[in-house]
C-alpha cells in the first residue's frame, strides 16, 4: 500500500514537472524563435548608400520601422526585403548593396519587436504589417505591383509567402525558405507537438496559391533550414503549376550565400530578367 501511494505521489510530481516545464517552454517560445535587437528611438542609422527612415502608425498608435534605399541610376523597380529572425535594420542595412547598385530601390523592414518598432510580435501582426509595406508602395510611393519584387529571407520567406498570395508583385524571391515552422521546430524540439506552437508560418500550405513567378535561392550546406525543406517547397510549387526556379549554392550555409559568386551572378540575373520582362511587357500593351 505504502509502495502504491509512493508511486502515485511520484507520478504526481513527474507530472507537475512536465506540466511546469511544458508552460514555461510556451510562454518562452518567441525566445527560441526570434532574436531581436532593440534600438533606442534616438538611434540614428549610418549606411554608405542613400537612404530614407520611414515609419507607419498603427491603430493602437504604435509605430513600426522600414528603410528605403533609392537607387542608383534610374530606377528598375523596388525590392520590399523581410529579414531574418535576428538583429534589426542596423545590422541587415548592408544588404543593399545587392540590390542598388544594379538599379532597385530596396524597402526594409523591422518585424514588431525589432529595432525601433515597439508593437507586440504575433504572426498575425507580421502578415498585416507585410501588407500595409506593400501598400504604401502602391500608395504612396506610386509604384505599380509588376515593379515590385518580394524578397523573404529565412523567417521572413514564410511572410513573403503568405504576401504573395494576396497580392500580385511582379517576382518572389525565397531565400532559405522552410515548409512550415512545425516542420523546423521538429529539426531542434522533435518532442513538441505542432499544436503547441504560437507561430505556424505554413509556406508549404500557401506557396501553390502564388500569383507571381517565384526563384527559390538555397545553400546545400544549410546548417539551419535544411536544404531538403527548400527543395520541397520548389517540388509543392512545381506541382501545382506556379511558374519556379531552384537556385542551388554549392557548399553555402545559411548565412554566407551572398558571399558566393554563384548567388551574386543567380540574383543579378532574376533582377534583369525581372525588368526585361516588365519592359517587353510594357511595349507591347
Amino acid at each position: 500500500m505504502k509502495i502504491q501511494k509512493f508511486m502515485l505521489y511520484l507520478i504526481s510530481v513527474i507530472f507537475i514537472i512536465f506540466l511546469g516545464l511544458f508552460g514555461l517552454l510556451y510562454s518562452n517560445q518567441d525566445k527560441l524563435i526570434f532574436f531581436p535587437e532593440i534600438l533606442p528611438e534616438d538611434f540614428h542609422f549610418s549606411f554608405s548608400y542613400t537612404f530614407q527612415e520611414v515609419s507607419l502608425e498603427l491603430e493602437n498608435g504604435e509605430k513600426i520601422y522600414a528603410l528605403s534605399f533609392p537607387a542608383q541610376g534610374p530606377s528598375k523597380g523596388t525590392v520590399l526585403y523581410f529579414h531574418g529572425n535576428a538583429g534589426s535594420l542596423r545590422s541587415w542595412g548592408g544588404v543593399a548593396e545587392d540590390f542598388v547598385p544594379r538599379g532597385w530601390d530596396l524597402l526594409m523592414t523591422d518585424y514588431r519587436g525589432y529595432g525601433k518598432s515597439r508593437a507586440k510580435l504575433t504572426e498575425k501582426g507580421m502578415y498585416q504589417d507585410a501588407e500595409r509595406w506593400y501598400e504604401y508602395l502602391k500608395t504612396d510611393k506610386l509604384k505599380k505591383e509588376n515593379e515590385i519584387i518580394l524578397y523573404g529571407r529565412s523567417i521572413g520567406t514564410g511572410v513573403v509567402v503568405d504576401l504573395g498570395t494576396k497580392t500580385n508583385p511582379g517576382y518572389i524571391i525565397l531565400e532559405t525558405p522552410y515548409t512550415s515552422l512545425a516542420d523546423l521546430a521538429k529539426e531542434y524540439y522533435p518532442f513538441v507537438p505542432e499544436w503547441f506552437l504560437a507561430y505556424s508560418l505554413k509556406s508549404e500550405n500557401k506557396i501553390g496559391k502564388l500569383h507571381s513567378p517565384v526563384s527559390i535561392i538555397h545553400g546545400n550546406e544549410d546548417e539551419i533550414v535544411p536544404f531538403r525543406q527548400g527543395k520541397k517547397l520548389f517540388k509543392t510549387a512545381l506541382e501545382s503549376g506556379i511558374k519556379i526556379e531552384f537556385l542551388e549554392i554549392e557548399g553555402g550555409n545559411h548565412n554566407n550565400l551572398s558571399f558566393y559568386p554563384e548567388y551574386q551572378k543567380g540574383l543579378a540575373n532574376i533582377l534583369e530578367s525581372v525588368h526585361l520582362n516588365r519592359r517587353k511587357s510594357n511595349s507591347q500593351r
